[in-house]
């Protein structure tokens, strides 16, 4: 399921959170089996508790200030959906316009959405101890995520196969647009992924020409290949691994059974992603968000000191940026001034993650969140999708 549909899904749900007869049938638990299991709770209840405590799960940390964005967002989603008040009244209780608060309820779920959907079903897969190695080593590897073109990645691949394509006397007929937007992975993580794919693929094919195409949607690029061979429910090495290095960088991977055969789908980020400069001293921050950002789509931009941050911030302009505050030589609290003091980055929303508890000093200084190190990934994902959502324009 893509995200968007995950999405729809949701905002159905919480739209109809009290309707018990219209929850229980509903096909949004079947994301997560680990709640649908409960036997003591009938599926409306379930979901329905699931889905508050999502949305409790965004109520801003204490010290924030009554009258932020994130207050405003949470306070939205609790009156309209666990309170049930009306459109209206939600309006007459923040004391906004029906316009701001469409923007707000939007922002909140988007923000429920993404939090949902870290906790939604993936396949479980027992790891073989060569791929736990692999895990081992991608946990070590400088993932670096650059533009690049879909027919080099193919190419490339298709060159390293050549000499299996031969022996099994496989063809791949390749269907590719004259243009194609780019891509952003790692290419040589990307290479090695499909390269083990295909391998499977061809092992397991008899003599006969395997199929491979390229459709774009609005924001992923689809490669998605066609055979005769059956990998659906695939578990050996080589596919473990290209899951492993597909889920690193934010692309999606699953094996389809089809009418003749099985088709091959990866799911590329598109190269325009919301980009964020992080700014950390720690080189192990830098690789962690990384992990946790790269299956949303950011472009992420590392920053080490001080200097560098300012001049990329200038330089990238990126859309949020997250900041440690407390670096060597370094204090954050004067990056983070002459962030505010560069109209070329002033309006950029800044998110502190600290080990110090500073958040009302990190407010009255300009930043836009504040996250108590160390970071809890659903916590700095919803605070990205907070801090990038439209802001209402003050009139």
């Amino acid at each position: 399921m893509e995200f968007d549909d995950f999405r729809k899904q949701v905002k159905d749900a919480l739209e109809h959170l009290y309707d018990t007869a219209y929850l229980e049938p509903h096909s949004l638990l079947s994301q997560f089996p680990n709640q649908a299991s409960d036997s003591r709770l009938t599926r409306a209840q379930k979901l329905r508790s699931l889905l508050k405590e999502t949305i409790e799960a965004l109520r801003p940390q204490e010290g924030s200030p009554t009258g932020s964005p994130e207050w405003r967002s949470y306070l939205a989603l609790r009156y309209r959906y666990i309170q049930g008040m009306s459109q209206g009244e939600t309006e007459i209780e923040l004391g906004i316009s029906l316009r701001q608060l469409q923007r707000e309820l939007h922002k909140g779920l988007e923000a429920v959405a993404a939090l949902l959907w870290e906790k939604r079903a993936s396949p479980i897969v027992t790891p073989l101890a060569a791929t736990q190695e692999l895990q081992n080593e991608l946990n070590q590897w400088e993932i670096s995520r650059q533009t690049c073109e879909v027919k080099t990645l193919l190419d490339d691949t298709l060159w390293m196969l050549q000499p299996l394509l031969a022996e099994r006397d496989v063809t791949m007929q390749a269907n590719l647009p004259a243009m194609l937007a780019p891509v952003f992975v790692d290419a040589t993580l990307t290479r090695q992924a499909m390269f083990n794919v295909l391998r499977i693929l061809v092992r397991h094919s008899q003599p006969h020409a395997a199929s491979l195409q390229v459709i774009e949607e609005e924001n992923r690029t689809k490669i998605i290949v066609r055979s005769k061979a059956n990998l659906v429910g695939e578990t050996e090495e080589d596919w473990q691994s290209a899951q492993l290095i597909c889920q690193q960088q934010g692309i999606t991977l699953e094996a389809r059974a089809i009418k003749s055969g099985s088709e091959i789908v990866f799911g590329f980020p598109r190269a325009s992603q919301p980009r964020v400069l992080v700014i950390d001293d720690n080189a192990a921050i830098h690789q962690l968000f990384e992990r946790y950002l790269a299956p949303h789509h950011y472009e992420i931009i590392h920053a080490r000191s001080g200097s560098e941050a300012l001049q990329l911030a200038g330089e990238k302009h990126p859309d949020a940026i997250t900041l440690d505050v407390m670096m060597p030589n370094v204090d954050g609290w004067q990056v983070l001034r002459g962030l505010a003091n560069n109209p070329a980055t002033v309006k950029i929303p800044v998110v502190i993650c600290s080990v110090l508890k500073e958040p009302e000093l990190a407010f009255s200084l300009g930043a836009r969140a504040y996250l108590k190190k160390p970071v809890d990934r659903l916590e700095l994902i919803a605070t990205l999708a907070r801090v990038l959502a439209p802001q209402p324009k003050t009139p």
